[in-house]
């Protein structure tokens, strides 16, 4: 037995068909993610340690979405910072203790948001072993005395 559809059936099975798609399509919106964002990564020194303050941003934190993971990565060392109590603020500051460095490591950092998962990891950020202020402040020092001992030369 064939099953014959007539031209007004396929005629009702299109228009069905498209206006179900069509009802589908428009129920469809776009999904941005609300992955945390690292803003900066500063370095900053406090007696002999380098400490890393990375300000972090999340869009729309609540109490049930938000920061529970920092990591560092310092030239391929990762290291976890295990917020406690996680991070339900818009922008938020976390400190990370390098300790005494020695070198000029290049820093990494991300965030983990327990709903959308890991941000991209930020820019490379190269931690120099003095502050650049320090280097300024040795600048000037070194040329007053250079100064001071071509002065004292000339009056002789």
């Amino acid at each position: 037995m064939v099953c014959k559809i007539s031209w007004c059936g396929r005629g009702i099975f299109v228009v069905s068909f498209m206006t179900l798609t069509m009802i589908a399509w428009c129920q469809i919106s776009p999904v941005s993610a609300d992955v945390p964002d690292v803003l900066s990564v500063e370095p900053w020194i406090s007696g002999a340690d380098t400490i890393l303050n990375i300000t972090v941003r999340h869009a729309s934190p609540t109490s049930s979405h938000y920061i529970d993971v920092v990591e560092v990565d310092i030239e391929g060392d990762v290291q976890t910072i295990n917020l406690d109590p996680p991070q339900s603020a818009p922008t938020f500051l976390v400190q990370y203790n390098m300790g005494e460095i020695t070198e000029t490591p290049t820093v990494q950092t991300r965030a983990h948001c327990n709903f959308h998962g890991w941000s991209s990891w930020s820019e490379p950020v190269v931690v120099p072993e003095f502050p650049a202020i320090y280097l300024l402040l040795m600048l000037v020092i070194v040329s007053i005395v250079v100064l001071g001992l071509k002065s004292k030369s000339l009056v002789r």
